[in-house]
């Protein structure tokens, strides 16, 4: 049995998605709860455990958890993999692991690739886990799109620095409105909280554009869209995962270690990184009413 721990971004959870449909045997998601049942959902043989049950978090204090439910106790006696992104190799977390779990294979993942790695995340977590012995199956997600439903368009990330301009976004929605194409606008927390409230009211009065407080609220809106279209930011790297016709805006980060992972994904950005000011209203418009 695979236990795999992993508490980061919505971005991060979406990338090791293929990791967890790669792994042979069933596999234990323990990261936070909304999250491991989404990867339930939709990989066979992941279940999911909450990151924040007591003995979870113990895990990183220097004397570790004393007792362990029944529960997390067999979880600890049939891994035979242990793949955390929540710690290094040599801290208090891997100890206390290895001595919960002596049997397993422990291999210590970051969310971010090392400098020296010039390639996809995912292809460095691929590499990592198989200089550990453990080869992933390359999985493909199928295609998933309504011709019938909406575009669905996100204008917003958790870094500012890496969203299209709103004024952009604005100018390709009403582009859009005037041909008739059928659009979904959804926000995140971090737009919500950026913008200004008045902003956001016209938003919602203007273009219908729908609030995702939870991961579940998000992919009910994912699901029955013809398309996304967003900015480096995990809603993009979801829609991917979730096998959406998925077009990327890039600009001050490298597509060749972020690029979302899916069957269909479209990446837009410049010959090297810069701020997002490099992509034209016309560029993006041609790419969504072609």
């Amino acid at each position: 049995m695979n236990l795999v721990f992993h508490q980061a971004a919505l971005g991060d959870f979406a990338l090791i998605l293929p990791l967890l449909r790669g792994l042979e045997g069933p596999t234990t998601l323990v990261a936070p709860w909304s999250r491991g049942r989404l990867a339930s959902a939709l990989i066979e043989d992941v279940s999911a455990m909450d990151i924040e049950l007591f003995e979870f978090t113990r895990l990183h204090s220097e004397d570790g958890p004393h007792t362990l439910s029944p529960a997390v106790a067999e979880l600890f006696e049939d891994a035979k993999t242990v793949i955390s992104f929540v710690s290094r190799d040599d801290d208090p977390w891997a100890e206390h692991v290895v001595r919960l779990a002596p049997q397993c294979n422990l291999v210590c993942l970051d969310t971010r690739p090392p400098k020296e790695w010039y390639g996809h995340l995912a292809d460095w977590h691929r590499e990592k886990l198989l200089s550990h012995g453990i080869a992933l199956a390359e999985i493909e997600v199928p295609r998933r799109s309504d011709p019938y439903g909406p575009l669905v368009i996100h204008p917003g990330s958790g870094t500012r620095e890496k969203c299209w301009h709103r004024e952009r976004f604005e100018a390709l929605l009403d582009r859009c409105h005037e041909q008739h194409r059928s659009v979904r606008v959804i926000f995140g927390e971090a737009e919500a909280s950026r913008w200004q409230q008045e902003v956001v009211e016209q938003w919602h009065e203007r273009y219908h554009a729908v609030g995702c407080a939870s991961i579940e609220h998000l992919v009910e809106q994912l699901l029955g869209a013809s398309a996304f279209l967003g900015n480096d930011a995990g809603p993009t790297h979801l829609a991917a995962q979730l096998g959406l016709p998925t077009t990327a805006l890039f600009g001050p980060t490298d597509p060749e270690v972020w690029a979302p992972r899916g069957p269909e994904v479209t990446v837009v950005a410049p010959d090297e990184p810069t701020g997002m000011d490099w992509l034209t209203i016309e560029r993006v418009t041609e790419l969504v009413l072609q």
